[in-house]
């Protein structure tokens, strides 16, 4: 922290005594940090927007039945080959 007069940190003679640069590098910081935040955030929005969209679509479809029959899924791979 850079001051400008001679007076110690914990003066309470005056704000003027802090450095300008200080406090707009601090602003600065700040607001890219609470800029890089909203975008985390709209993107998990869009992705939970996406997730209950296909979660929804997948309700809406009915349940389907296995569409293999029953004996090509008893089948074992090694006799298929042979």
């Amino acid at each position: 922290m850079k001051q400008v007069g001679s007076q110690p940190v914990g003066s309470t003679r005056g704000t003027s005594d802090v450095s300008t640069d200080y406090i707009w590098e601090t602003f600065d910081s700040l607001f890219k940090t609470v800029y890089a935040q909203g975008r985390r955030v709209e993107e998990l929005e869009a992705r939970l927007a996406d997730l209950e969209q296909r979660l929804s679509a997948a309700a809406a479809q009915p349940v389907r039945q296995a569409s293999q029959p029953l004996n090509a899924v008893n089948e074992m791979p090694a006799e298929r080959a042979a």
